[in-house]
Order: structure tokens, then C-alpha cells, then sequence
């Protein structure tokens, strides 16, 4: 009797950093697989020790008079200081009539938004966003980077705000305006599904945009930035943005296109999903055609895609290193994929290309989206029309004198 009064009071002390770190591990012939300690400053707070050595806090606490066992987390990863503390916690739901075994697993199955854009978003966005894979880079990266392992419901206003910030100072006030479309529609899905309460991207201002864009490759720029391009950037982000170049279309256009919409023979490609929702079919120069014929001959046997990713089994998605690179090289700034296609555009209408027809080449909705956007252009081209008309006046102006 004696003796297991001794040994009561040596399992019972006030833990400290100092005496935890001086328990020995349970000798190997014991019974039972862990030797239990018990904290006399917060009653229920335990310690038990193994085998290996190592250490682990539980809490011990009835619940409706049922016994209960929650484990806390290793010593010493998990201070002693933090294990009281999530005791007391434990036992502030208690005195709620709150099982806080009940309350963890609840929290635990509430998901971080990475794992909510894996699991739920990502999964939608295929069946009902063409421009999905745009999305899966986003939330991949900088989203992820920033804000991916945070519960869904502890994601604030601040943190959005925050990533608005950053991304317009890395890149621009209209892709960081997309990144928050992005956010808004991501947590209205959650809302709706019942993962979240409220939409933190409400109340965040947009940044106000640029005017529209008009750079585009003059024609000792475009010299330069083919060559860069071979240099720089590996052949299939080359070749596609050669493509772009070449055919004017939108870059997830051309990026996802499948084999199965390019016909060679006919030199032409389909696409299928387009800005405007509509398939519309594109023909190929010459240029553009044979440059098609090569990759084909060059196509790894079995893929899909006319520009496979890097890794895995999508299509291209990214080129903004490549391109980044090739600029270097080329010594040009400021340029983006779809500055290809106002390249594409600003040499029709400079070649004398009716504005109707590059619509058609473009496939915009209507002319007045094509005038709007290349109006600059088109006054260049409506000059030496009207040059002409001048030197015929002219003329007969120094007969007639």
C-alpha cells in the first residue's frame, strides 16, 4: 500500500520544460505501452511517455458523464504553457455543455481554401468555365502562395486586400482586378454550398485600369524578338507564340487546342471555345500552315494537345518566364502574350486590310469592337488613302494653273 502511494505522488507534479525533459522513457518490459503523468497546477492535463521516449499531452474530462480522452500534441513541439491553455479552452465549451472533441472535428473538417479549391471549386470550374485552367494557375500560385492553407472562415477582408496590393505592384491594376474576380466567385461558390458565411472580398475596391492597351512589335522589334524567342524560350512555348503572331487568335484559344480541331489538309484549325461563345473556324496563312505541319511531325504519338504542358497531361498555360526571358534578350519591355495579337491586327491594318476583315481575322463580335480597339491604327492606313486623293488633286491643280 506503501508503495503505490509513493508511486502516485511521483506521477503527479507540476510539469515544467525542466522536469518533462528528465523523464526517462518507459522501460521496454513493461505491461502497458505508455507511463501517464498527471499536471497538479490544471487538473485533467496529462503526459504520457513511451517506450521510444517520446512524449505526448492529452486532456482527461467527462462530457455528460461519459469519460473522455482528446490528445493535445507532442511535447515538445507543443509547449507545456500552450497545453494549458488548450485545456482551459476545453473546458470554457465544457461549462457550455460543448464536447470539444465535437468542436475540433468540426473545425478540422472545415477546409483551407487550397483544399476547397481543389476539391470543390477546380472540379466546377471544369464543367462550367472555359478558361478553368487560367483559374488552377491562379489559385495554385500567388493565391496559394498567400492564403492557401488558411481555413475558408478565417480568411479576412485584410488578407484580400493584402494579395490585391501585391499583385497589382507585381504586375498590373487589371490582372489584380482578375485575381479578385477570381476570390469573389470562389467564396460566393462557398457561401452557397454552405462552407462560409460571408464573402471577404466584399467591400475591396477595384483598382482603376489603364486605358486600353496599344503596344504592339514594330517591325525591328518583331526581327528581334523572333530571334530571342528560338534562343530563349523552349520550342513549344516558342512555336505557340510564333502561332499567336501568326494567326491573331486569343492565347487560351491557340494554347488549348486539341489535334482533333486542326485540319492540315484544308489548313485550318476550329476553335471551339472562343471569347464570344461561339466555335468559329480560323484559316492559316502559309506561314502559319507550315509552321502547324512541323510540330505535328514533331508531336509526341498519343497527346491531345498542340502545346502540351511541361508536366502532366494538360495543355500550355504559362509562358510569362519564356516570354520574360526572350524580352531580355530582344531588349524589349512591357510586352504580353496578347500583344501578340494586336501585332497580328496592327500589321493588317497597316498592310491596308479592310477593318472587316480583320474583324473576321480577330473574331470579334462586331466592327465597332475592332474600330475601337485599332482606331489608332486605322488613321495611319486612312492617311495615305487620302494621300492619294490629295496628289491626284494636286496634279490637276498645277494643270489647271
Amino acid at each position: 500500500m506503501q508503495h503505490e502511494e509513493k508511486d502516485l505522488i511521483v506521477r503527479q507534479f507540476r510539469f515544467s520544460h525542466r522536469q518533462i525533459d528528465a523523464l526517462p522513457p518507459l522501460d521496454q518490459g513493461a505491461a502497458s505501452t505508455t507511463m501517464e503523468y498527471s499536471d497538479t497546477e490544471v487538473v485533467g492535463l496529462k503526459l504520457a511517455v513511451g517506450k521510444s521516449g517520446r512524449k505526448y499531452f492529452y486532456h482527461r474530462y467527462r462530457f455528460r458523464g461519459v469519460k473522455r480522452m482528446m490528445k493535445l500534441g507532442e511535447y515538445p513541439s507543443l509547449s507545456v504553457a500552450d497545453a494549458r491553455q488548450m485545456v482551459h479552452e476545453n473546458k470554457r465549451q465544457l461549462a457550455h455543455d460543448q464536447n470539444p472533441a465535437d468542436e475540433r472535428k468540426r473545425v478540422r473538417s472545415v477546409p483551407t481554401l487550397g483544399e476547397f479549391a481543389k476539391e470543390h471549386y477546380l472540379p466546377y470550374a471544369q464543367q462550367h468555365k472555359r478558361s478553368w485552367q487560367d483559374d488552377e494557375s491562379k489559385l495554385r500560385r500567388e493565391i496559394g502562395a498567400a492564403m492557401g492553407k488558411i481555413p475558408l472562415p478565417e480568411i479576412t477582408t485584410r488578407d484580400v486586400m493584402q494579395l490585391h496590393a501585391a499583385i497589382n505592384k507585381k504586375l498590373s491594376a487589371s490582372t489584380a482586378n482578375r485575381y479578385l474576380a477570381l476570390l469573389s466567385r470562389l467564396f460566393s461558390l462557398a457561401i452557397q454550398w454552405g462552407y462560409l458565411e460571408r464573402n471577404p472580398v466584399k467591400g475591396v475596391k477595384k483598382y482603376k485600369e489603364a486605358d486600353p492597351r496599344h503596344r504592339y512589335l514594330t517591325g525591328e522589334e518583331l526581327t528581334r524578338f523572333l530571334e530571342a524567342l528560338d534562343v530563349e524560350a523552349g520550342k513549344t512555348t516558342a512555336n505557340a507564340l510564333k502561332l499567336l503572331l501568326l494567326t491573331g487568335v486569343r492565347k487560351m484559344e491557340l494554347f488549348s487546342l486539341p489535334w482533333s480541331e486542326v485540319d492540315l489538309d484544308q489548313g485550318s484549325i476550329r476553335l471551339l471555345y472562343t471569347k464570344n461563345g461561339r466555335s468559329r473556324m480560323v484559316s492559316l496563312n502559309s506561314v502559319a500552315h507550315e509552321l502547324l505541319k512541323k510540330i505535328h511531325a514533331e508531336a509526341v504519338p498519343g497527346c491531345p494537345w498542340v502545346f502540351p504542358a511541361r508536366v502532366g497531361n494538360g495543355h500550355l498555360v504559362d509562358v510569362r518566364k519564356p516570354l520574360a526571358r526572350a524580352m531580355a534578350r530582344a531588349e524589349l519591355n512591357d510586352l504580353r502574350p496578347h500583344d501578340l495579337r494586336r501585332s497580328f491586327a496592327s500589321l493588317a491594318v497597316n498592310a491596308g486590310v479592310d477593318i472587316y476583315q480583320v474583324k473576321d481575322l480577330l473574331g470579334h463580335s462586331s466592327v465597332a469592337v475592332t474600330q475601337r480597339a485599332y482606331a489608332h491604327l486605322q488613321q495611319d492606313t486612312l492617311r495615305t488613302a487620302s494621300e492619294v486623293v490629295g496628289k491626284t488633286v494636286e496634279d490637276a491643280w498645277k494643270k489647271a494653273a
